[in-house]
């Protein structure tokens, strides 16, 4: 039973090197922005890099990490994350996101949308996150 949870909850891309788990979203309005949170797994012998993330329910999304400086904090966009092998990398509140800005249509708790991640090695890999609070 465990391991039918794990295989529910968890993406693996191509070649099983890849593997996303953990994947949600905050609900958001239409024309709004919004994010998403996932972990990636690499269980390959390269590292492999995310730099990008495509769906329908957007029109503009992007890497982004919260940083701080002095006694301010604030987002901004990044262009990659590599994620070394045989390591993991969380996407998480209050550190790297997926910004999904200027939705189509509201996102309301518990609606399951799906996202495609882009990855320089392997390849596309689609997800499903379920948006909560």
């Amino acid at each position: 039973m465990f391991l039918l949870l794990i295989t529910l909850f968890s993406v693996y891309a191509g070649n099983g090197d890849i593997v996303i788990r953990d994947q949600w979203m905050r609900p958001g309005a239409k024309k709004m922005a919004t994010a998403l949170y996932f972990t990636i797994e690499n269980n390959g012998s390269i590292a492999d890099t995310l730099y990008s993330v495509s769906s329908d329910v957007s029109k503009m999304i992007q890497i982004h990490e919260t940083y701080s400086s002095g006694d301010m904090m604030g987002m901004r966009e990044v262009k990659f994350i590599v994620v070394e092998p045989d390591s993991e990398f969380e996407l998480k509140p209050g550190s790297h996101h997926i910004m999904v800005m200027r939705l189509i249509k509201d996102i309301s708790i518990n609606e399951e949308v799906e996202f495609t991640l882009h990855f320089k090695n392997a390849g596309d890999v689609k997800i499903i996150a379920t948006a909560k609070k």
